[in-house]
């Protein structure tokens, strides 16, 4: 019993000490993207409601977590449940990217999207085409999609501000 409460704790506070580099190196994706939801509001992480956030408070954060994730609380994460917490993650953010989606593209604001709405061109896309386009005689090649594609490629698909309305 001693090993097993021994071996939880250091588990424990290796994942404790892990997410001090992800909770660090979360960023939000352009327009809010898909990366927002990694990063945990600021105000949940700052438990005495100070204006700052410690070490102490994340890593006290980042146990809260981990401690919810083992629903048959034996102080152990099995394979089920880091995979059902990863499932709940992935659901929500699901749902985030539908309501974002719903809230771009609505045109007539009814909360529900129609084929019409679904298929018309959106900002980006027009944005993206105009770039792929480099000769801009509206149309893109086969060669000008390749380029687009190596170039995209090449900054892995990431924009910079600056950048994102540029040919």
């Amino acid at each position: 019993m001693k090993t097993k409460t021994i071996l939880s704790a250091v588990t424990l506070a290796a994942m404790v000490a892990a997410s001090f580099s992800t909770i660090a190196n979360a960023e939000i994706g352009p327009r809010g993207g898909d990366r927002a939801g990694m990063m945990p509001a600021f105000e949940e992480m700052d438990a005495n409601a100070d204006g700052k956030v410690t070490k102490e408070e994340i890593a006290a954060f980042r146990a809260a977590k981990v401690t919810a994730l083992d629903t048959d609380k034996d102080g152990i994460l099995s394979e089920a449940e880091l995979i059902a917490g990863h499932q709940k993650r992935q659901s929500e953010r699901e749902v985030r990217m539908a309501k974002r989606m719903i809230e771009r593209q609505d045109v007539n604001k009814d909360g529900v999207l129609s084929v019409d709405e679904m298929s018309a061109p959106d900002e980006r896309g027009g944005k993206f085409f105009a770039r792929a386009d480099a000769d801009d005689d509206g149309a893109i090649s086969k060669a000008e999609a390749e380029a687009f594609k190596a170039k995209m490629g090449k900054r892995g698909g990431k924009h910079k501000r600056g950048d994102r309305d540029s040919n």
